[in-house]
């Protein structure tokens, strides 16, 4: 397993954090340089601003754009390695403790995936994704299912399928790197989560200090946001509870 570390050049404050937080779970990182949106203009050829504001809702973020494209060549980086399997993680987490034994046993566990989101929201007592847990693999951790949406990208394994599916399916923006990530049925591949979170977003950099500030001023108004966004995201949870009905039914004959 390879690791990536995706920091903002002038963002060192943050990779300093980082450096410790890596460094006490005994895990080793490669250091990729995140795309700043503030070097990035419009138009840009890999991003569709027109599809990005009827089905997010919001104007344009540079900030996301960086981030989106950030991912992407980590996942190019990897594809181009022997690795089978990745770690990717921003640079505002902190892990649990045992996270190394939580990932080797979640590998081991006898239940395939491709992608595994390991990171929480930006409350640890909080669930995101509606989890529907498929099998204890740590203490009190699980190997879980999430029916519901999961927002963030803060950590996640990543294996060279889903990798290769992300670059071919998504190589251009129309939505937030989380969300566009989160649509298996799209990507086709499986994507399983780890409840609770074993990866945390450390509140001094993550909550009013990101460097993206997807803040409420990007929102359309109310009239503007819901005549497309709206029905876009019924029929995407309604994809979304129809794949997972299946993925579920076939974990469970697998198993």
């Amino acid at each position: 397993m390879i690791t990536y570390l995706i920091n903002l050049k002038r963002a060192n404050d943050r990779l300093v954090s980082a450096k410790e937080t890596f460094d006490k779970a005994g895990i080793n990182f490669n250091l990729e340089v995140a795309i700043d949106g503030k070097d990035l203009s419009l138009p840009h050829k890999n991003y569709s601003e027109v599809k990005y504001n009827l089905l997010h809702g919001k104007k344009t973020n540079l900030g996301e754009l960086g981030c989106y494209f950030s991912h992407l060549n980590v996942l190019k980086k990897f594809i181009d390695t022997t690795e089978e399997w990745a770690l990717v993680c921003e640079d505002d987490i902190e892990f649990h403790k045992d996270i190394v034994e939580i990932i080797k046993n979640a590998l081991s566990s006898g239940i395939n995936f491709d992608l595994l989101r390991l990171s929480g929201g930006s409350s640890r007592n909080k669930e995101i994704g509606l989890p529907l847990k498929l099998k204890k693999i740590y203490n009190g951790f699980f190997l879980s299912l999430n029916f519901g949406f999961k927002s963030g990208t803060g950590c996640y394994l990543i294996n060279r399928l889903a990798a290769k599916n992300i670059i071919k399916k998504i190589n251009s923006m129309s939505l937030p790197i989380d969300h566009a990530m989160d649509r298996d049925w799209v990507l086709n591949h499986r994507s399983l989560t780890i409840s609770p979170a074993p990866v945390y977003l450390k509140e001094e950099l993550h909550l009013g200090n990101s460097y993206i500030q997807a803040k409420s001023e990007y929102k359309f108004p109310f009239y503007r946001r819901y005549w497309i966004m709206a029905p876009y995201r019924f029929i995407n949870e309604l994809l979304r509870l129809i794949y997972k009905i299946l993925l579920y039914v076939k974990i469970k004959i697998e198993s």
